[in-house]
């Protein structure tokens, strides 16, 4: 009887377990845990819900065709692939390029086809190393890379730089696809009053068929029995003899690893941890808003201003402006600007009968001007006077040659 009554609840669970697989895409842990209560027999089917629920390092993880094809969504990434992806991503996205040399000695006609076909607004023609007009000398095709002359070529050294879409995803024999790199353009020169060699051992190593050479301004050709040789393993130029007095140029791009803690990421985006310095004017499109904020070098006691200046003022929690005691073009004043809009201007006057200008324009009005006259006797007029206040200016009258004016207003 017992037996019947376990198959009974076995057939029962199996049933369960089968609805289970098949309506939902994943097993929560709570309902894992309900399986396997004391007492309760898992079933085959359980055990393979289980399995099916958790990752398995081999079966489940993705490789670089499935980050390509991009459709999958059941696999995990683990950071050594992430990390060749994006080192790939050129090739990935279809957008790697490569730079391309050809050479046409002692060239007559009036076309050359370029393999592979050149990306748009990259190519460059020289004729006996004089750069030619695109337009007015020649056309290019870039879809089918057909390059036309305007007028028939008889004779002349005919050389093409340009850049290609890079199609390989491997480092092939004789190939140097820039594939797991970020290509930088660099330049060096030589002047001609130290130069004097027929070696250059470049900073960078270079990327194949990028160097271009001037001498005096003038192209020179690269290749055996011509100008200059390059072994781009060791980014080092020989030229085919030695050269002196002449001003040399080198134009290349070199291979520069691309990682995650790259300078120029870390220039770009701001994080919450990584020291960093940001520069130039920023607009916001939002409000901004933060706890404080610290000006290098500066102390507890500064207060920042919404122009980047620091209050040193000793009640700088409340400073909403100021001017310090500095001469002005009138003599010595300053103002004092508080947080909840009222404002104190004080000036020292050196006329006594004339128009003043306020060391700061009231945004509103004033409210009350008081003048004062310097002396240590009575004076013969008798009287200080103001009038003619506008938020600019103010004409007083005192009782000597000098004397104070101090207001408030808002």
């Amino acid at each position: 009887m017992n037996q019947i009554i376990g198959i009974y609840f076995r057939s029962i669970k199996t049933f369960k377990s089968k609805e289970i697989k098949l309506n939902k895409m994943a097993t929560s842990r709570n309902d894992f845990h309900n399986k396997f209560n004391n007492g309760d027999i898992p079933s085959h089917l359980d055990f393979v819900e289980i399995f099916d629920n958790f990752v398995h390092r081999d079966d489940d993880k993705a490789d670089l065709q499935m980050v390509e094809t991009g459709a999958d969504n059941q696999h995990y990434i683990t950071p050594a692939l992430l990390k060749a992806a994006f080192q790939n991503a050129g090739i990935i996205a279809g957008n790697c390029y490569v730079p391309y040399k050809e050479f046409q000695d002692n060239f007559s006609g009036s076309s050359i086809q370029l393999d592979p076909a050149p990306i748009a607004d990259s190519a460059k023609v020289y004729k006996n190393g004089q750069l030619l007009k695109e337009i007015e000398d020649y056309n290019v095709n870039y879809d089918s890379g057909v390059l036309t002359f305007s007028a028939p070529i008889n004779g002349r050294n005919i050389e093409i730089n340009y850049w290609s879409k890079n199609t390989s995803d491997s480092e092939e024999a004789g190939s140097n696809p820039i594939l797991g790199s970020l290509s930088i353009p660099f330049k060096e020169n030589f002047d001609e009053l130290t130069f004097n060699n027929d070696k250059i051992t470049l900073t960078e190593i270079p990327v194949k068929d990028s160097i271009r050479i001037y001498k005096n301004g003038q192209l020179l050709r690269e290749g055996a029995g011509k100008d200059y040789a390059v072994d781009y393993n060791n980014g080092v130029i020989t030229f085919s003899a030695i050269i002196s007095d002449r001003n040399i140029e080198v134009d290349y791009w070199y291979k520069s690893t691309v990682t995650l803690s790259d300078l120029e990421l870390n220039t770009k985006y701001v994080d919450l941890t990584t020291a960093q310095t940001i520069g130039g004017n920023k607009t916001f499109t939002e409000t901004v808003e933060g706890k404080n904020f610290i000006k290098t070098g500066g102390t507890s006691s500064q207060f920042l201003m919404a122009d980047g200046s620091v209050s040193t003022s000793p009640g700088s929690d409340y400073d909403a402006g100021h001017a310090g005691f500095g001469i002005l073009a009138f003599g010595n004043g300053g103002y004092q600007k508080f947080s909840n809009g009222l404002i104190l201007q004080w000036a020292y006057l050196t006329n006594n009968s004339t128009t003043y200008t306020f060391p700061l324009t009231w945004p509103n009005r004033a409210l009350s001007v008081v003048l004062s006259t310097v002396r240590n006797s009575s004076g013969s007029k008798g009287f200080n006077h103001v009038y003619s206040i506008t938020s600019t200016s103010y004409f007083a009258v005192i009782d000597g040659t000098y004397g104070y004016m101090f207001a408030i207003g808002y």
